[in-house]
């Protein structure tokens, strides 16, 4: 601390010692005033701090006591939440007592054994209205058909299925059919043993279309139906399988050994089944079936066997015996059934050999035709009565195309969803028997739409043109509906 000089003025020395004293002690004064000033200002300082620090711990107690508090209200509510947890059963704590009560519902109800032996009915049925602008053409109503098919399985070893036609006649008279009668043999998951009477594998359209319902048009096509090319049925037995390779691709295959066909009275094969066989040889035939994927198959046929020529009513002296032919038929097709759509195609090709066999024998000499004429006899012989007459060779061929479209693959809209156009052409030619090509032989170009009413109960209606072989039969137009169901 620097001292301050006083102005000095003309003082004696006590007084300037006196005065030295003053000041020294007002210095002191002043210096003790500061000192005890600056400690008084630094312990009111310091009071404060500890009076703010003890507040702030105070505060921090009451904090760290609510944490606490929190914390242990965390851990009885975490105590709680576990002890719950622990009540609650494991996965498979839980399927053990579903187990449980479902043994002890199994307990409770009874569950027969299923039967042994199990019947089915299925079938078929149609109504048709036809209009035709033939001279001679179809102008009526028709009660169609109406085809119950019985089936009876006994485990899984056999299973016997049986199909009647009912039918009417011309004549109003009903007529009534054994379409086939067979019995399944099952052999494995993969393998059937048929044996019986039972429809022919040969092409699809006659095993598989030819119910009212499943067919896409009115009429089969040309070649196709009952008295066509395309045999109907067979009488014998026949192994059939599936061989699948892949993940989805399948093989199939029918092989069979029946009576075979036989000659009719119009010279040509009548490709029905029959419940005896009138020679020797047994007709060989069968199918092979790729599927590559579900939806697209493609298929190969063969039928062969010996004909025998049909005997005579009427002996002459000259009068040929009848003869054996050979009969030989191979077919292909295709199929395509994706997204609504129905694609298909068969082809049929069927040689019988040159044979000796009985024709209707004609009431006049000269007769045009199969007859008489065609053998070079001139007699006139009763009306019924029949000669035994050579007949060249005869070849046939019947092929189709069919496309139809479900629409309910581009729509859903109610109604329209339940139509399906159809288109379909086929041919029929005959070749080595002027009867049975002016007949048969045609060209048939069909147009329709169906109607599902349900998945099996449909209602078409359509036009059918047909265009015949023969020159002296006119091009016949037919309007068409049906109404037909499965069941």
């Amino acid at each position: 601390m620097l001292a301050v000089r006083p102005k000095l003025k003309p003082v004696g020395k006590s007084w300037m010692e006196d005065n030295m004293r003053k000041r020294n002690i007002i210095a002191l004064a002043s210096l003790l005033a500061g000192t005890i000033l600056s400690g008084a200002v630094a312990g009111a300082q310091e009071a404060q701090g500890q009076e703010a620090l003890l507040e702030r711990i105070a505060r921090l107690e009451q904090e760290l006591a609510a944490l606490k508090a929190e914390l242990h209200e965390n851990a009885a509510r975490v105590q709680q939440s576990e002890e719950k947890v622990a009540e609650i059963p494991t996965l498979a704590e839980r399927i053990d007592a579903i187990d449980a009560r479902t043994q002890a519902t199994e307990t409770l109800v009874y569950n027969p054994p299923l039967p042994k032996a199990r019947w089915h009915l299925a079938g078929y049925a149609d109504a048709s209205l036809i209009v035709s602008d033939a001279p001679e053409g179809p102008d009526s109503f028709s009660a169609g058909m109406f085809n119950p098919s019985f089936h009876f399985q006994y485990k899984d070893i056999v299973m016997f299925e049986s199909e009647l036609e009912f039918s009417f006649n011309s004549e109003g008279e009903t007529d009534l059919e054994l379409e086939y009668t067979q019995a399944d043999i099952l052999l494995g998951d993969n393998n059937v043993l048929v044996i019986g009477k039972y429809l022919s594998p040969v092409g699809q359209f006659q095993e598989r279309l030819h119910p009212s319902w499943i067919n896409k048009s009115v009429d089969a096509p040309a070649g196709f139906g009952h008295d066509g090319l395309q045999p109907a049925s067979d009488v014998g037995v026949q192994l059939r399988g599936v061989l699948p390779f892949g993940d989805e691709s399948r093989l199939t295959y029918v092989f069979a050994v029946g009576n075979g066909p036989r000659m009719n009275l119009e010279g040509g094969v009548e490709l029905e089944g029959f419940t005896s066989d009138d020679n020797d040889n047994k007709s060989l035939g069968g199918r092979i079936g790729l599927l590559p994927v579900p939806w697209l198959e493609v298929g190969a046929s063969l039928l062969t066997a010996d004909v025998k020529g049909l005997e005579g009513t009427v002996a002459e002296p000259d009068t040929p015996e009848p003869t054996t032919a050979d009969f030989t038929l191979w077919g292909a097709d295709m199929a395509i059934t994706r997204n609504g759509w129905d694609v298909r195609f068969e082809y049929l090709n069927a040689r019988r050999g040159a044979i000796f066999s009985a024709l209707p024998h004609e009431e006049e000499a000269g007769a045009e035709g199969i007859g008489l004429a065609s053998a070079g006899h001139e007699e006139t012989a009763p009306a019924g009565d029949t000669e035994v007459t050579f007949l060249p060779r005869l070849k046939m061929e019947a092929w189709y195309a069919q496309l139809a479209y479900k629409l309910s693959g581009i729509t859903g809209a109610r109604y329209v969803k339940n139509l399906e156009p159809v288109v379909r052409y086929g041919e029929f030619h005959i070749n080595g028997n002027d009867e049975l090509r002016e007949e048969n032989a045609e060209k048939r170009f069909n147009i329709g739409l169906n109607y599902w009413l349900a998945p099996s109960i449909v209602a078409r209606v359509g036009v059918e043109w047909r265009n015949f072989a023969a020159e002296e039969r006119e091009t016949e137009r037919r309007f068409q509906l049906q109404f037909a169901y499965g069941f």
